[in-house]
This record gives C-alpha cells, structure tokens and sequence, in this order.
C-alpha cells in the first residue's frame, strides 16, 4: 500500500488511485510495457489524475491491482476476484459500455463482472496474440512511400478507415452519432501525425495507426490493406516502414492480432514480430 491513497468513491472495495500513489503506478506500467502502452502514455502525460484521456483504479492499492479506463477497459493488476470488484467498479461509474482488452485471464475475471451489468459482447475475441518487435527491421522490406497522413488527406483516410472498420468489426462506423465520433477519431490521429499511409492515384492502398506511444514502446492499430492490392506485399511492406520508423524513434513496435489471422500474423512474422503476450479483446 502506498502514501497519500484517494478516498472511496462509491465503487465498493474499489476507488481512484491517490497522487501520492504515482510511484506505485510507475511500477507496475514498467513490469508489463508491452500492455500498459496506452495506460502509460496517459501517465506520462497528466499523471493519475482523471481527465478526459482517462483514469485507474485500484483496490487495495496499485502494487495490489490496477485497471485503467480510457477509451476502453485495460486491466493490469490483480488477480481474479481483484479483476471482479474492478470490473463492478468499472459499471459503476457509468462511462460504457465500452471494449475490454489486455492480457486473456485478467480480461476473462473481469468480463464475468461487466458482462452482468453490460449485457452480452458484440464479439469475445479470446485468441489474439500481442505481437513485438525486438530485433531491428530488414531494409529490404521497407516498402518506400509510407509516411504520416495530414489532415488534408482526410476524405481518403477516412474512406480507408471506414473500409478496415468494416471489414474487421463487421459494423457501421457512421451508424453512432451519424458517424461524428467515428470522424473525429479519424482527424484526431491525422493532427497528431499517428496515421500512416501509402497513397496511390490519390488512393489509400496501406494505413496504419499509432495508437498509444509510451516512453519505450508504440502500438500500433488499424492495419489495413486496399483489397486490390493484397498478396502484394504492402501489409509487410507497409508495416516494416512504421516500425522501422518507431524503432529510429527508440520506441519497441508492437500490435495485437487475432489468431485466426494466419495471413496478418505470417506479414508481421516477416517484418520479425514474435508472440510476446497471450491477448483477448471484448468488442460491444
């Protein structure tokens, strides 16, 4: 248990974690950074204070258990019944429901708790595989031509997002909202130079997201290839170009694959990714 500890907050056994609890959470980030990317991008930025970019919470203090909720729900301390009390906490405070992703047996326990207060998942995706980088990119694969999207490519990355949003989610991005969350998701990652393209004839034929950069590591999303263009080589291509860039940057590349995708995981297996955590996501 640390020093200065926040106080309840309604959340049961559970509450927010304190100032003085910073160490605390810097700790448990570094032990599993792979993971925690898009929880420690947050805290190098604005600490543990809740904002906009998200908020932890913890019972028993975060050396005990620890979860983070930005956009969705990542779980990254605690065993079973930890994850259960931070899943009911998580409903408590009335922010989803929303996506639950990270290592399969936290996501598992704390599943069985949102589930009772979110209802079914659209889909359970318990085989996926978080995939890392290590060693550095072969020059040869990097495909020339990929760089970052500006904002004034909106309309074609957008129509390239909203194919890959399709075809890997099965769903209508513009069907929340008339399609304004979706966009501004979109123009986001543009403003901050974390969407990555080829562009041919004014078409976007390969993207790629940067969608959480921590101090050592980046995490990339959102790959996609024009479907004209596969077996071709972009995917690898592609992909070896970011990763060979993250990597110029100091950062590990890294990104989450269903395990069923035989073709995406043989792409990133030739750019020289390995397995280095077992995954799940819950998709609602």
């Amino acid at each position: 248990m640390t020093d200065t500890a926040a106080p309840r907050t309604g959340l049961g056994a559970c509450r927010a974690v304190g100032p003085g609890e910073s160490r605390a959470v810097l700790e448990v980030l570094g032990s599993d950074p792979l993971v925690s990317a898009p929880a420690a991008e947050k805290f190098a930025s604005t600490g543990v204070a809740p904002g906009v970019d998200g908020r932890f919470l913890t019972v028993g203090g975060p050396d005990r258990s620890l979860v983070f909720i930005g956009t969705s729900v990542l779980p990254l301390r605690g065993d079973a019944a930890d994850q259960r009390l931070l899943g009911a906490a998580v409903a408590e405070l009335g922010l989803g429901p929303m996506s639950v992703h990270g290592r399969r047996d936290r996501v598992a326990a704390m599943w069985t708790a949102l589930r009772d207060r979110w209802g079914d998942a659209r889909e359970y995706r318990v085989n996926q595989f978080l995939m890392a980088l290590d060693g550095p990119v072969d020059p040869v694969l990097v495909m020339d031509g990929i760089r970052p999207a500006t904002l004034d490519e909106f309309e074609p990355v957008l129509a390239a997002a909203a194919a890959m949003y399709r075809e890997e989610l099965r769903a209508d991005p513009f069907a929340v909202g008339s399609g304004i969350p979706f966009r501004r998701r979109v123009a986001r990652s543009l403003a901050r130079g974390r969407t990555w393209v080829g562009i041919d004839a004014g078409e976007v034929v390969f993207k790629a997201d940067v969608a959480a950069i921590s101090p050592g590591v980046a995490q990339i999303q959102g790959i996609w290839v024009h479907r004209d263009r596969r077996d071709a080589g972009l995917g690898s291509g592609g992909t070896a170009a970011v990763c060979a860039a993250l990597q110029a940057r100091g950062l590990r590349p890294s990104l989450v694959v269903n395990g069923s995708n035989d073709a995406a995981r043989a792409a990133y297996r030739r750019v020289g990714m390995i397995d280095a955590v077992d995954y799940a996501t819950v998709l609602l």
